[in-house]
């Protein structure tokens, strides 16, 4: 009786879950695109301070990856340190997503500089 009860608890907790863990990849349109409405009115300089700003935390964010990518090779050739791959695993997992923010951050400045360079047309 106990396992039963547990069991549907579980599928009833996986399945009100499920919903919230697929629409969750959504909210990087959403804040993309309330980014681009707020910045609507800069002028040419302030496109290219952003854009500059973005490059300077895309430098520190690359160094940051480097600096993660080489201790997860000294993991790996030293497996002993880290036999079960936790540590290893989660620097992996660190290195990603500051490449998927250094992506992001290059896109925003391939945009300033679009919008810099549109406003230069029309004036």
């Amino acid at each position: 009786m106990n396992n039963k009860i547990f069991f549907s608890a579980l599928l009833v907790g996986m399945l009100l879950g499920l919903p919230q863990f697929v629409l969750a990849g959504d909210n990087g349109h959403e804040q993309s695109s309330a980014w681009r409405i707020e910045t609507q009115g800069w002028s040419i300089q302030d496109h290219m301070s952003a854009a500059k700003v973005s490059e300077g935390e895309i430098q520190s964010l690359e160094s940051r990856v480097q600096d993660i990518d080489k201790r997860i090779a000294h993991f790996e050739s030293k497996p002993h340190f880290d036999p079960k791959g936790f540590h290893r695993n989660a620097l992996k997992h660190i290195s990603s997503t500051l490449k998927g923010d250094t992506n992001l951050l290059n896109e925003k400045i391939a945009w300033h500089i679009r919008q810099a360079d549109q406003a230069k047309l029309t004036q």
